[in-house]
């Protein structure tokens, strides 16, 4: 009775990170990415320890976004709070420094977080007779891109949206609507895998069903469930396929 559920299903969303993309060790990660940047930056005149600079960064990412970059400029979200918080450090970078040192800091931070074993089998079987798209929350697309060439993923897409080049992020529901433009799919055909309480508010902010993974069988407390839960990502092929 449950696989009768979906017989409707044209099109599964993913999210990526905590969906397709495991979490390790989170807190040695963000550590990673502060030395990284620490060590770079002593460089340019830095001058507070490691433990004072991790402190300062604590919420960065989650604060409201920096104003707007100036017109013509091509700075993403991510770069634009780099370039905020270094100049509250008193620092001054170039821009293409910054990047430089932004790349070698995302891939020490992502050295803590791998590719589920089953994703691209699973994604390759549900693709047989699905649109299979990936929309993720993500400041910096660049990153997100050069993730997606290196476990070799691009190919198991239709379509890649990130919230980062579309200027809205889940909850939102319009982050959506590009994906939902490119294959052509209502939102009643369609349902988005994710593991967060943005993804499944934003999913049913869409008109879309939501199928929540729990790896670790966590306690769930927001208000709203999804419309199904699985543990795994091969639990997907039963439903769906």
């Amino acid at each position: 009775m449950i696989r009768e559920r979906w017989t409707h299903i044209r099109g599964v969303f993913f999210d990526l990170y905590g969906t397709l993309l495991i979490y390790g060790d989170m807190e040695a990660a963000e550590r990673a990415w502060c030395e990284a940047q620490h060590t770079t930056l002593q460089e340019h005149g830095l001058d507070i320890s490691l433990n004072e600079f991790q402190e300062r960064t604590r919420g960065m990412f989650e604060a409201p976004p920096p104003a707007p970059a100036p017109e013509g400029s091509d700075l993403t979200l991510n770069e634009r709070r780099l370039r905020v918080f270094y100049r509250e450090l008193g620092v001054s970078v170039p821009v293409d420094e910054m990047r430089r040192m932004d790349v070698v800091a995302q891939d020490a931070w992502q050295s803590y977080i791998a590719l589920d074993p089953a994703a691209k089998d699973v994604l390759t079987e549900l693709r047989r007779s699905k649109s299979v798209v990936l929309v993720s929350n993500y400041d910096h697309p660049p990153h997100v891109r050069r993730v997606l060439a290196d476990v070799d993923l691009n190919p198991h897409f239709d379509c890649v949206v990130i919230s980062g080049d579309v200027g809205v992020e889940k909850p939102d529901p319009r982050i959506f609507a590009p994906a939902l433009e490119a294959t052509g799919l209502a939102p009643g055909e369609v349902v988005y895998v994710g593991d967060a309480t943005v993804d499944v508010d934003g999913a049913a902010a869409a008109g879309i069903a939501s199928i929540r993974i729990d790896r670790d069988r966590d306690v769930w407390t927001h208000p709203r469930e999804a419309d199904h839960v699985i543990h795994g990502l091969s639990e997907l092929l039963p439903l769906l396929v």
